[in-house]
């Protein structure tokens, strides 16, 4: 397995895998996968590929194919990780695990010094990984994004 920062040219499949990963989550509502797979389309991923400074995205690949795929903003030292995910046939290798820790030393460098993201309260996959690379969970987020529950999480990296 490989991975790295995901290039224009990357766009295409990573859109499709996306797609795939949000329309197969059991834990968001219509509304939230609709609106979520129109944030993530092939034109907006360009639109973040193409400004590094701010969005930083990092894909895992097998045999030239993307498997996983990391993806977040930074705002003023603050990563905000909008999305993780795994192609489903390649989930329980350890993908998403090795994406995040590659993140961090990614983004490090650049000045950030805490990640900040959420998980659906009911996600016992992402709630696992996180506790596992110590994120400190900040609250409960009742009635939030699209009306549904959330955890918020942090992790310190400076």
């Amino acid at each position: 397995m490989k991975i790295r920062e995901a290039r224009l040219k990357d766009a295409l499949p990573l859109a499709k895998l996306i797609r795939s990963v949000i329309a197969s989550t059991p834990y968001y509502s219509p509304e939230a996968q609709k609106e979520e797979i129109k944030k993530h389309d092939k034109s907006k991923l360009k639109e973040y590929l193409s400004d590094r400074k701010y969005y930083t995205c990092l894909i895992a690949e097998e045999d030239k194919k993307i498997t996983g795929f990391v993806i977040g903003r930074n705002e003023a030292g603050v990563f905000w990780l909008d999305w993780i995910g795994v192609h489903r046939v390649f989930r329980g290798k350890h993908i998403a695990e090795s994406l995040m820790k590659k993140l961090e030393k990614l983004i490090k460098p650049k000045g950030v010094h805490k990640i900040w993201c959420d998980t659906r309260n009911t996600n016992k996959e992402s709630i696992s990984l996180l506790k596992k690379l110590k994120y400190k969970k900040l609250g409960f987020f009742q009635n939030g994004w699209y009306k549904q529950d959330f955890f918020l999480w942090e992790k310190d990296i400076a």
